[in-house]
């Protein structure tokens, strides 16, 4: 028997915010499972508790020093890529890359992502990207003093990465996102929410909703990301992350005038992404395709019903 088949009386866990307002709990009931990750500090979409501040510090520095690993990593080899793709001091290294460049940057972010969110996973949560926090917490998935202790942690780390980054490179520190000439800020706004929203939902579906294969998410969030950055570092020079965005510009302290619409168009893709997985979520998914994760024998394919098989008057033997 499943722990969710288990009903106990809550124990001092709230639902949504009434821990925030400091309202006394009321007699709820909720599943042995809830109950087993409220007093671990975690929450469920369905049930939103309050994390002993230490803990919630203890997500804040590794959400810093993740963060700032991961980006680190990522814009070192990045710079590396497009410094070597021109071999001249002077010479820009901003605007139209050409395909091998662009294949170089998309595996140093992926890679590096996938390294550390592995690393990290079972210490923060391995978010190190406020949209992605954004994400999670309109799932109920973290706490409102979480987010706003994680978020601004996410940001210096991408800050310090990106500083760092640039005094220990050769070169104009070319990582900094720049739209491509003839992009509109419409579209540069579209695509970043679109790579972002895949990112966000990758997350979800991959880490958020547990699995048995849940220990491989960091591999497919790092994918999300490599192929996030094959479509959009040729237009936006793929930001993807608030935290990505906000780095290199502070290192150059430079703003272009329009990377709001990197915040903006980021921000839009994981309200797109929760909308996806509230939708599927709504629909009960797992009632579609749930026997890929079934241990049952007897819910895998069966050929002599399928129709080819009928066809050709095919028995099966099992």
């Amino acid at each position: 028997m499943s722990d969710d088949s288990h009903a106990v009386t809550q124990r001092n866990v709230f639902k949504g915010d009434d821990l925030e307002n400091g309202q006394l709990p009321g007699e709820k009931t909720f599943t042995l499972k809830q109950v087993m990750l409220h007093e671990q500090g975690r929450s469920t979409p369905d049930v939103r508790v309050r994390n002993p501040l230490h803990l919630d510090l203890l997500a804040m520095f590794g959400e810093f020093v993740g963060t700032f690993l991961f980006l680190y990593m990522a814009f070192t080899s990045a710079q590396s890529g497009v410094y070597s793709s021109t071999q001249d001091l002077n010479k820009p290294t901003s605007g139209v890359k050409d395909n091998q460049t662009v294949l170089f940057i998309a595996l140093s972010f992926g890679m590096s992502l996938l390294v550390n969110a592995w690393v990290f996973f079972r210490i923060t949560g391995a978010a190190f990207n406020p949209a992605v926090s954004f994400s999670l917490w309109l799932i109920g998935g973290v706490s409102n003093r979480r987010l706003a202790m994680i978020v601004p942690a996410q940001m210096a780390g991408g800050a310090c990465a990106g500083a760092l980054a640039k005094v220990l490179t050769l070169g104009e520190f070319g990582v900094e996102n720049t739209l491509a000439p003839g992009i509109t800020i419409a579209q540069g706004l579209f695509i970043e929410m679109f790579t972002t929203a895949l990112l966000c939902f990758t997350v979800l579906m991959c880490a958020a909703e547990k699995s048995k294969g849940a220990f491989l998410a960091p591999v497919a969030i790092g994918l999300a990301l490599f192929i996030g950055h094959l479509g959009s570092i040729g237009w936006t020079g793929a930001g993807i992350n608030p935290a990505r965005t906000f780095g290199p510009s502070v290192a150059n302290g430079n703003f272009e005038s329009y990377t709001w619409l990197y915040y903006i168009g980021q921000m839009l893709g994981s309200v797109v992404a929760v909308a996806l997985y509230t939708v599927f979520k709504h629909f009960d998914y797992k009632q579609v395709a749930g026997f890929i994760e079934d241990d049952d024998i007897t819910s895998s394919a069966d050929l002599a019903s399928a129709p080819l098989f009928k066809l050709v008057g095919y028995k099966s033997d099992v």
